[in-house]
């Protein structure tokens, strides 16, 4: 087969990819009222068929539920695609010679095993696979050589997500084992901070992605409700880190140049790098503790909270200097440095009455931030003393702030529409200083303030929905305008168990 045969077959699979799920929304918007067609007509006995049709519930779970009482299960099937629609082309340090993102293949199982009333054992395991690079010929995607978790699970400590035995009573709950924790509502990681993040789609992660991104880890988590109020503890003695994108994987920045341009332009600096300093589970003074204070004062709720932890991405620390070939080489190693996080949190709902046009208009406005103290920040100043003077780390201490106010509003028709400012600072910021925890990135401050507007249509009996969100990025006194970032999303729920997204960012 020629290669422009072969090219031809590559566009229109493409194009398959990206028109297949659009025509799928359009007909399930445009066909429900042609009920007199014969196409309404047998759309409506395929929707009639998609609404019960449950083959895994039906032959395998609730059999199995009858054999072993104590046993429930469930579970999902996501295949999620990105398609780039930018042509292919050199990027910074990459050839950019793909056009798929992510063709990836989730399946999860959550079960939960009863021994008593009070006592569980729950187990959520994930199966991932990523068909981006095998599925395409393209020479910039070999991650899965440097680490094959980016193409498919295939060890305990991916596939067994969630693995812990609950205790709980109506006024004391003991969780221990591997698990996550949301203890954030907004869109983005404010107080989300408990667990690290599998950062592999990198600048393209989002809050709707958070609860598959998340990485659980080991820990005690002891809840002790009063009244209305409650107080969380936890005990974490297993550290995880953040993990970025994998070299040759479709999100790796372009920024960073080639292993082996690197190592061919300064075999010393390669040398100089000491082997990373990672927290040991064995030594009590490394583990991590939070605590969090949550009081109902209805229609306000706020809460407290203290998280004396690791930083999830190690810092570069100067521990050296040697003079090679005429060459002054700093040697460094890396280290994950200790953090003080307190932060605050808070929901009010309201609602305005006699508002023109609407009516009524409920509101919620919710307030998450974050005062982190002790945050390590690289400092091109502090180096270059370093390197011709004063041998230093190479770094300097500063305290971060991030924090957030949302407001959101419920029109009629269920329209939801959020405004949502978030904020970064870096407090006695300069120039010469690096990107840190909680900061303004490459500034002092940033701002996003961001907008979404999200509703379904009664005509589709609410099964069609449509959502935009609009991030734009500021920030000072240097940079001032960043860029923006819009997502436009439209899905449809073919039943209570099939929903098909289209997302365009």
């Amino acid at each position: 087969m020629g290669h422009g045969s072969k090219k031809k077959q590559a566009v229109l699979g493409r194009f398959i990819y990206v028109i297949v799920p659009i025509l799928m929304v359009i007909c399930g918007a445009w066909v429900q009222p042609a009920h007199a067609s014969w196409f309404g007509d047998s759309w409506s006995r395929f929707d009639r068929f998609l609404a019960t049709f449950d083959p895994a519930g039906r032959y395998v779970r609730q059999p199995v539920e009858k054999q072993v009482p104590a046993l429930t299960f469930k579970g999902f099937y996501r295949q999620w695609t990105d398609v780039m629609l930018t042509g292919q082309g050199r990027v910074g340090n990459r050839q950019k010679d793909f056009r798929f993102a992510q063709l990836q293949n989730l399946f999860e199982l959550e079960m939960h095993y009863q021994f008593s009333p009070n006592l569980e054992l729950t187990s959520v395991n994930h199966f991932l696979y990523d068909g981006v690079y095998n599925w395409q010929d393209s020479a910039g995607l070999y991650a899965p050589r440097i680490n094959e978790t980016s193409r498919m699970y295939h060890n305990f400590d991916r596939i067994v997500r969630e693995l812990y035995l609950s205790y709980r009573t109506h006024s004391l709950d003991v969780v221990i084992g591997k698990q996550q924790i949301a203890w954030g509502k907004m869109d983005g990681q404010f107080i989300d901070i408990i667990n690290p993040m599998d950062r592999r789609e990198a600048v393209q992660l989002e809050a709707s992605d958070f609860e598959y991104r998340r990485l659980p880890t080991w820990m005690a988590n002891v809840t002790y409700f009063f009244g209305a109020n409650s107080l969380n503890l936890l005990y974490i003695p297993n550290f995880e880190q953040n993990r970025q994108a994998v070299p040759g994987s479709p999100w790796y920045s372009p920024s960073i140049p080639p292993r082996d341009t690197v190592r061919k332009a300064s075999i010393p600096l390669l040398k100089s790098a000491r082997q990373r300093k990672r927290p040991s589970f064995a030594d009590w003074g490394d583990h991590e503790y939070g605590a969090r204070l949550d009081v109902s004062m209805e229609p306000l709720t706020w809460g407290l909270i203290y998280f004396y932890a690791w930083n999830d991405d190690p810092t570069s620390f100067i521990i050296d200097r040697r003079v090679v070939n005429n060459q002054v080489v700093l040697d460094r190693q890396t280290r994950h440095t200790r953090l003080h996080h307190f932060g605050i949190t808070a929901d009010y709902a309201t609602s305005f009455s006699g508002v023109p046009v609407v009516g009524e208009l409920p509101v919620v406005m919710r307030v998450e931030g974050l005062w982190t103290k002790g945050v390590k920040f690289a400092d091109a100043n502090r180096a270059a003393s370093a390197a011709t003077g004063e041998l230093n780390s190479g770094l300097i201490t500063r305290d971060t702030l991030r924090a957030a106010l949302a407001v959101e509003f419920a029109f009629p028709g269920n329209t939801s529409v959020i405004l949502q400012p978030s904020l970064f600072f870096t407090f006695d910021w300069r120039e010469s200083l690096g990107n840190g925890f909680g900061g303004g990135v490459g500034d002092q401050w940033s701002v996003i303030p961001v907008f979404f507007i999200g509703r379904p249509f009664r005509f589709t009996r609410d099964r069609l929905r449509l959502e935009f969100t609009a991030s734009p990025y500021l920030s000072g006194p240097v940079r001032e305008w960043q860029g923006l970032k819009t997502k436009v999303v439209a899905s449809y729920n073919f039943s209570q168990f099939i929903t098909g997204r289209l997302i365009y960012t």
